[in-house]
C-alpha cells in the first residue's frame, strides 16, 4: 500500500515537473513556479488576486515581448508588447477567436449558452445577431428607463444628506446599477435602496462574476474542465438559475402576448432578434434576411442566457466604475472642482430639448471617465485560447528564442498592468484626465489602453456602460 502511494506521489511530482518546464524548455522567461501550484501560490492562499499575479511577472520581465505564467499546471502566455497584443486581438483574431474559459450548455444550461461562453461559428452568429442591440442609438433609447432609477437615487441622497450620518457609496452604486439593469434587461421596476431584499438584487449578488467564489469557478473551468463537469459545478446554482429563468420567461411571455406595453428595453430587443426584426442602425428591412435566418435558431433558453449575461456582466463592473470614479474625485479635489465647473455650464432640462446630447459635449467629463477606466479597468485581464498553431515571434528583440505553440495555448492579456506601465503612461498611478484631451490623445500608444478589450471580441456593452 505504502509502495503504491510512494509511486503515485512520485509520478505526480514528475508530471508536475514536466508541465512546469514548458516555458523554460522553450526559452520563455517565467517566475519560478511551485510544484502543482505554478505561479498562483499567493492567489491560492488569498494573499493576492489574479491581476496582482500577472503584474508580478509583467514588472519582472520589462525587456521581454512576452513571458510565461502557470495557472497551476496550465502554461499561460502573457504578452507585454502592444504590437503582439494587436496581433492576438485583431490581426490574427481567427487564431484566437475563443476565450480561455468555455462551459458547455449541457453542463450549465444558463451560462453555457451566453455570448461569452460561445465559441467559433456559434459565437459569430450570436454576436452578429446581438450587436445591433448594443448600438449607441439603441442604448440611448433606454436613457428614460435609466433616468427613473437615477432620480430615485437622488431622492434617497437628498433625504440622507440632511443629517450627519455616513453614507455607504458602494451600496448606493450597487443598488442604482441593479435597478437600471433590472429595468433595462428584465423590464422590472425595483428600488433596491428602499427594498434591498427584492429578488433581482438578491439573485444578482449571488451571481456576480467578480465575486471570489465565482472567479474560482471560472478558474476551475479554465483549468479542470472535466473535473468541474463531472462534479456538476455550475456558475449559478440550479435554484437561482431557475428563478432567473422564470422571471425572464414570464416577462418574455407578457411582451409576446402584448400583455404589457412595449418598452425600449433589452427584452424587446431579444423579442425582435428572435423574430428576425432586429436591425443595425440604418439597416433596411431588405438587408435583414441573414439576421432572420440566424434568429430562427434562438430558443427561449438562448434568450434567457443573454438577458442574464446582460445583468451579470453589467452589474459589478459598472457599479465598480461609478464607485472608483467617485473615489478618484474625492481624493483629487482639484479635478473634482474643475469637473464641477464644467457641469455648472449645463443648461436646465427646461432650456434644452435633449439633455443626453448636451452631456456628450462635456469634454472634461469624458476625460475623467477615460482616466478612471485606465486606473481601474472593468476587468484586469482578458483571456484568449488559440485554435491553431501560432508563432509568437522572438521572446525579445534580437533573440533567437521564439515560441511556436500548438492550438490550445492560453493567453492572458494584461490590461491592468499595461494601463499602469510607466513606459506608456508617465506617473501611471496618478489621476491625470488631461492624458485624454484632444491635444494629447494622439500620444497614446495603440493597444496600451483597452478598458473594454479590443478587436471583434471586445465588450459588446461598451456604449451602455458609458451611458449608465
Amino acid at each position: 500500500m505504502w509502495l503504491l502511494l510512494v509511486i503515485l506521489v512520485t509520478c505526480l511530482f514528475y508530471y508536475s515537473r514536466h508541465r512546469l518546464s514548458y516555458f523554460s524548455s522553450r526559452g520563455v522567461r517565467t517566475l519560478p513556479p511551485v510544484p502543482f501550484l505554478g505561479n498562483l501560490t499567493a492567489v491560492t492562499l488569498g494573499r493576492e488576486n489574479f491581476v496582482e499575479a500577472i503584474a508580478a511577472g509583467y514588472n519582472a520581465f520589462k525587456d521581454q515581448r512576452y513571458f510565461g505564467l502557470y495557472q497551476y499546471l496550465v502554461p499561460t502566455l502573457i504578452p507585454r508588447d502592444p504590437e503582439l497584443i494587436r496581433q492576438i486581438m485583431v490581426r490574427d483574431f481567427n487564431s484566437f477567436i475563443d476565450r480561455g474559459v468555455h462551459i458547455d450548455a449541457d453542463c450549465d444550461p444558463l451560462f453555457g449558452r451566453n455570448l461569452i461562453m460561445l465559441t467559433g461559428s456559434k459565437w459569430r452568429s450570436m454576436r452578429a445577431s446581438l450587436s445591433p442591440a448594443f448600438s449607441g442609438a439603441r442604448c440611448r433609447s433606454m436613457v428614460p428607463l435609466m433616468t427613473e432609477s437615477a432620480c430615485a437615487v437622488l431622492n434617497y441622497l437628498q433625504e440622507k444628506i440632511t443629517g450627519e450620518q455616513v453614507i455607504d457609496v458602494n451600496t448606493i452604486t450597487m443598488s442604482y446599477v441593479n435597478d437600471v439593469i433590472a429595468s433595462c434587461a428584465f423590464g422590472f421596476a425595483s428600488d433596491s435602496l428602499k427594498d434591498p431584499g427584492n429578488c433581482i438584487f438578491r439573485l444578482g449578488k449571488k451571481a456576480v462574476i467578480q465575486d471570489t467564489t465565482q472567479v474560482m469557478k471560472f478558474f476551475g473551468y479554465e483549468n479542470m474542465k472535466t473535473i468541474m463537469k463531472f462534479l456538476g459545478v455550475k456558475l449559478i446554482p440550479t435554484q437561482d438559475a431557475e428563478q432567473f429563468s422564470q422571471l425572464f420567461k414570464s416577462a418574455l411571455k407578457a411582451r409576446r402576448e402584448n400583455l404589457v406595453k412595449p418598452r425600449p428595453d433589452f427584452i424587446q430587443v431579444l423579442v425582435d432578434a428572435a423574430n428576425g426584426k432586429l436591425k443595425a442602425d440604418g439597416e433596411s428591412d431588405g438587408n435583414n434576411n441573414e439576421s432572420a435566418k440566424t434568429a430562427e435558431k434562438f430558443s427561449d433558453d438562448d434568450l434567457v442566457a443573454q438577458a442574464v449575461l446582460f445583468y451579470i456582466a453589467g452589474y459589478d463592473t459598472t457599479a465598480n466604475l461609478i464607485y472608483y470614479f467617485l473615489y478618484e474625485m474625492a481624493i483629487n479635489p482639484a479635478i473634482q472642482e474643475k469637473l464641477h465647473e464644467e457641469l455648472d455650464t449645463l443648461p436646465s432640462e427646461d432650456e434644452i430639448p435633449d439633455m443626453y446630447e448636451a452631456i456628450q459635449d462635456l469634454e472634461y467629463l469624458e476625460m475623467c471617465v477615460n482616466e478612471v477606466l485606465r486606473l481601474w479597468p472593468l476587468v484586469g485581464s482578458a483571456d484568449r485560447r488559440s485554435v491553431a498553431t501560432y508563432d509568437f515571434g522572438p521572446t525579445h528583440p534580437g533573440s533567437k528564442d521564439r515560441l511556436v505553440a500548438p492550438a490550445g495555448i492560453h493567453v492572458w492579456l494584461p490590461i491592468y498592468s499595461i494601463h499602469r506601465d510607466e513606459k506608456f503612461w508617465p506617473t501611471p498611478d496618478a489621476c491625470i484626465p488631461e492624458r485624454f484631451s484632444k491635444e494629447r490623445k494622439a500620444e497614446i500608444v495603440p493597444y496600451t489602453y483597452m478598458p473594454f478589450g479590443n478587436g471583434p471580441r471586445h465588450c459588446i456593452g461598451k456604449e451602455c456602460s458609458f451611458i449608465l
